[in-house]
């Protein structure tokens, strides 16, 4: 009989460590899949793997990528692969420079349309809907305004402006109705103040350095972007570009338009804290916005200015927020 019990203990001793065995294993790969992820910046910049998200949540953000992916990414390339394309469907003939302006505002529009993706993807630090709302005012208010003003000014052909205006409304009022009629107790108060939780660096929940970086230094950008939007012969003046010709004049305050757009969406992104944006302002500039800049202008389709001041600029500013970024991933790779 005693045989027989130090047998039944030795079993139940043998199954406790298989099973601690495999709950070690489990945890060690929970671990390094973390781990993996986290050091994989481009699985944090996409948010791979995808978390489950409420009703409200995952409706906005699947309408907010897709209309994203089809508004302004896929146009944005079309513009820069067949500008004369994409040109002739809004009666803007070219003249000078208004091919390669054109062209670098295509590139413009596809950041764009990838900043809209990340956002939509990404997993806000805080609670709410904020940075996509604060899409609304921008494209209701700001984008439609502007380019009613260039139109007025004979700066931008009618049905070009028309029908941005046209898009941009219509994306940003089914934005708010979604938001609207999935969310409990949603009024406009309410909408202002998710997205007013997300304007002022280091404020609310501690959020990683890279984000109140982002944030600052998108800000500084806009001030500048506003002032050559509305100034486009002191962007000329400074940046020694050709006499205005044509539409060029009309193409150069609305790169700089869109740079203020580009600001204000990482300026959303960094207020709700996600770590997923410091990364994509970092990636379209040094994977897209320069590259493109630099190409236009060896081929002679840039002015020597212009395409230093956006160059030097941009890598500056991804040389910052890469900096915070690496600051913030040494503690982690210390404690593995």
């Amino acid at each position: 009989m005693e045989d027989l019990t130090e047998v039944l203990r030795a079993g139940e001793t043998v199954v406790k460590r298989r099973r601690q065995s495999r709950r070690r294993r489990e945890n060690t790969a929970t671990i390094d899949s973390r781990n993996f992820t986290k050091a994989n910046w481009f699985c944090r910049m996409m948010s791979i793997p995808a978390i489950p998200e409420s009703q409200t949540s995952a409706t906005l953000r699947v309408f907010t990528m897709w209309s994203a992916v089809l508004a302004y990414f896929i146009s944005g390339l079309l513009g820069v692969v067949f500008p004369e394309l994409l040109s002739a469907l809004f009666f803007m003939k070219f003249t000078g420079r208004d091919k390669a302006y054109w062209r670098i505002n295509c590139a413009l529009l596809t950041v764009i349309g990838f900043l809209y993706i990340v956002m939509a993807k990404s997993r806000p630090l805080i609670t709410g809907n904020g940075a996509i709302l604060g899409t609304v005012p921008e494209r209701l208010l700001f984008v439609v305004a502007v380019l009613v003003w260039l139109c007025y000014q004979s700066l931008l052909s009618l049905p070009f402006a028309a029908a941005f205006s046209l898009l941009d409304s219509v994306l940003a009022i089914v934005t708010y109705i979604i938001w609207y009629r999935n969310t409990p107790e949603a009024s406009l108060k309410k909408c202002l103040v998710e997205i007013g939780k997300l304007m002022i660096p280091f404020l609310g929940p501690a959020k990683n350095w890279s984000s109140n970086i982002v944030q600052i230094i998108s800000y500084l950008e806009m001030v500048i972007s506003v002032t050559f939007m509305v100034r486009p012969d002191v962007a000329r003046d400074l940046m020694g570009l050709d006499a205005f010709q044509g539409f060029s004049r009309g193409m150069v305050s609305l790169f700089f338009m869109q740079m203020v757009v580009i600001g204000w969406l990482q300026v959303l992104g960094g207020g709700d804290g996600n770590e997923a944006c410091p990364i994509a302002a970092v990636f379209y500039r040094i994977a897209w916005k320069v590259p493109v800049v630099s190409l236009m202008y060896y081929f002679n389709h840039l002015e020597r200015g212009f395409a230093l001041a956006v160059a030097v600029a941009d890598l500056a500013s991804a040389s910052v927020i890469l900096i915070s970024l690496c600051v913030e991933v040494l503690p982690s790779k210390k404690d593995n």
